[in-house]
């Protein structure tokens, strides 16, 4: 992707990101640079600030990169000599961070949370299911999360499910929030990748510091697996993933045919070779990367109630969702086996492309609401009167503490 030269002139958006993007590490990476991408293309200046580490693994994008830290006054001074008329906190925890000192420097500036996925949410599902308890939305971490939300000028969410959610149970209202799934700029030729006959074997793919894929390879190991290679003999299951550590590196079992691959540059290109992609997710939240690229690989995806979820309805997939891993390995080695079932489920993976990722159909409508948020923010923020009280006392908090450790941290005596 081209990227615009950096007049003065420009509008600057600033994205204070959790993590360096890693678009082939993570979906969420991905989606950053795409948000990044159709800013820059919108007319702004692109930087990015980060107090993670760099890596060996994260874009070179040809934007601004900047490493900030926490709890350092010396932010505020770079903030406000930056001066951006937009800021995007990649995660609430960002927001928490550097959200009071980017109000007291920029206060003109426009603020985006973008969630990436409904954090607490998923968190809650993981809580689910490791105690066999109901799902308990109103935890501590969707305090802090829905704290953060409104403290910000809008809400950027990849789910429609979850800014449903948001409005029902939370009481968040629809103009401060968004949705902006995956955008797909051109849509895959089902003939531009192998067809049935020249497919083998399974795939799995997913970062493997995301919990829901951890527990989805867990799960696939420990009960799915043990049902679904009897009924295909000779097959095997290749699990790929960035920071496959020790614990799911037991996983690889290559007598029984499950191998723990490990990282790919390009999931494409290797989801292409295999004949299926396994998405058992057994919780999550937000819309699922590694469904996206079976679907854009043109390779039928077998995933559950949770990974479908906010990807395409539940009567759009061409199987039955399922959660149960006798009857999940049952459709997969239905569809393995049947090239007309496994054509029918590949034309409705493509169909949901095109009915729910278009770039065309969700980029302009998200600069033409931010403009409309810059073009009348005092308005804007007088409606928000539980960000502004949130803003005089939670946040006021976190400040106070922020100043505390780096005054603490400046003292010689400090370790």
């Amino acid at each position: 992707m081209p990227r615009s030269t950096n007049p003065a002139t420009k509008k600057t958006a600033l994205l204070i990101a959790k993590q360096w993007p890693e678009p082939a590490s993570t979906a969420a990476g991905r989606r950053t640079l795409d948000i990044l991408d159709l800013l820059n293309e919108a007319g702004y200046r692109i930087e990015m600030g980060s107090p993670a580490q760099p890596t060996p693994f994260q874009a070179t994008t040809g934007y601004g990169e900047h490493q900030i830290a926490v709890n350092d006054s010396r932010f505020d001074d770079w903030v406000r000599a930056l001066d951006p008329s937009l800021v995007i906190y990649d995660r609430f925890m960002m927001e928490e961070q550097f959200g009071w000192r980017v109000r007291a420097q920029c206060p003109q500036a426009v603020t985006v949370l973008d969630t990436s996925d409904f954090h607490s949410l998923r968190e809650a599902r993981h809580q689910a299911l490791k105690s066999g308890q109901p799902v308990n939305l109103f935890n501590a971490s969707a305090e802090r999360e829905i704290a953060a939300m409104a403290r910000c000028d809008l809400i950027l969410m990849i789910s429609q499910v979850e800014v449903d959610l948001l409005k029902t149970h939370f009481g968040l209202p629809g103009w401060q929030l968004h949705y902006l799934p995956f955008l797909i700029r051109e849509f895959p030729q089902p003939t531009a990748t192998p067809g049935f006959a020249e497919r083998r074997h399974l795939a799995m793919i997913g970062g493997f510091k995301h919990a829901p894929n951890r527990d989805a390879v867990a799960w696939l190991a420990e009960a799915i697996w043990p049902a679904l290679r009897p009924l295909l003999p000779g097959v095997e299951c290749h699990v790929y993933g960035a920071y496959a550590d020790h614990a799911m590196q037991r996983f690889h079992n290559p007598k029984s045919g499950l191998r723990i691959i490990g990282r790919t540059d390009d999931a494409l290109a290797t989801l292409s070779q295999y004949r299926l992609n396994l998405a058992p997710l057994r919780f999550g939240a937000g819309q699922k990367g590694k469904i996206l690229d079976g679907w854009l690989s043109g390779t039928p995806t077998i995933t559950t109630p949770v990974g479908a979820e906010s990807m395409a309805p539940a009567d759009a997939w061409g199987y039955p969702l399922t959660d149960d891993p006798g009857p999940y390995a049952d459709i997969a080695a239905r569809i393995y086996q049947s090239e007309p079932q496994w054509q029918a489920v590949r034309e409705a993976g493509t169909q949901a492309l095109v009915e729910g990722f278009s770039y065309a159909q969700h980029a302009q409508a998200f600069v033409e609401r931010l403009n409309a948020i810059a073009a009348d923010l005092h308005a804007h923020r007088n409606r928000n009167i539980w960000g502004r009280i949130l803003q005089r006392t939670e946040h006021r908090a976190e400040e106070f503490m922020s100043r505390w450790i780096e005054a603490k941290n400046s003292r010689p005596d400090a370790s």
